[in-house]
Order: C-alpha cells, then sequence, then structure tokens
C-alpha cells in the first residue's frame, strides 16, 4: 500500500515508473475505499484475474488479437466511447490506463495525446481518478513532457 500518496478525485495522475506496480497498489486502494473500477491494460486479462481480485471489474486488453475483452490499439474513438460510459454510469470511479507505450507505438503521438486530453476533461469533470502509468525511459524526453503536462500529478 503506497503510503504518503493521498488521490484527490477528478485528478489524472502520471505514475512514472517501470514496472505499474505503484499504480496497480493505488489503484486496488481505490476500489477498496469503494471506487468502480475500469483496467485497460496490455496484460492478458486471465493472468491478471488470477493474480489479483478484481471483482466486477471490467477489463479491456490492448491487442489485435479478436476477443470479446480485447480492443485494437488503433481503437481511441471506441476506447473513448466505453471509458465515457462507463464514466457516465457509476460515481465514484477510477481507470487504470496501463500500457500507454503501446498506444504510442500503434498511434501516432499527437493522436494519443488528444486521447488523454479528452480522457482527462471527462475524469474532471466526472470527479473521477485516472491513473497512467509510464516508463520515462520508453519515451522521447519531450513526449514525456507533454503528458506530464496533462497531468495534474506526477509520480
Amino acid at each position: 500500500m503506497p503510503e504518503g500518496i493521498t488521490l484527490e478525485r477528478s485528478y489524472t495522475y502520471l505514475v512514472r515508473e517501470r514496472k505499474s506496480e505503484l499504480s496497480l497498489a493505488l489503484f486496488f486502494r481505490a476500489l477498496n475505499e469503494g471506487f468502480k473500477g475500469f483496467f485497460i491494460t496490455r496484460s492478458y486479462p486471465e493472468h491478471i484475474k488470477k493474480r489479483y481480485d478484481l471483482g466486477d471489474t471490467p477489463i479491456i486488453w490492448l491487442s489485435n488479437v479478436r476477443m470479446d475483452y480485447t480492443l485494437r490499439p488503433k481503437d481511441l474513438e471506441e476506447l473513448s466511447m466505453k471509458l465515457d460510459k462507463f464514466l457516465s454510469s457509476v460515481d465514484k470511479a477510477v481507470i487504470l490506463l496501463d500500457g500507454i507505450e503501446y498506444l504510442i507505438t500503434s498511434n501516432d503521438f499527437s493522436t494519443l495525446l488528444k486521447f488523454v486530453q479528452g480522457l482527462r476533461d471527462e475524469v474532471t469533470l466526472k470527479n473521477a481518478l485516472l491513473l497512467i502509468p509510464v516508463s520515462p525511459n520508453t519515451l522521447e524526453p519531450h513526449k514525456l513532457k507533454l503528458l506530464e503536462e496533462e497531468a495534474d500529478v506526477v509520480i
């Protein structure tokens, strides 16, 4: 459990980390505090379900494999619609956007940045939380800086 980090509603958090361990801990803390979660990931959902008790938390696997719970990384518009629907359906929402590096490699950066900007706005308006883990070594410094500028808090 990450001590000393207070999550504020309507905030977007960019978590600088190589593996998504702190982001996951923050996500599960929010779930334990009564938030409803939405988990977007590059990890195979069955592996996640074996490792963590997510209850009825929806999981979207970013993959080009066609399955009910997958979403192609180029389908940012569909992802945006799913997230908007989720945010509109719950009072206390937390979204973990794990796999942003994969989205960046599958889309041009400006498209992905616009997606993050729109999602941040929705999270702010819906009084929700957004957690975006990013490995700093995987992005060019100016791209990382642009993502950091879209966050309310960088950890």
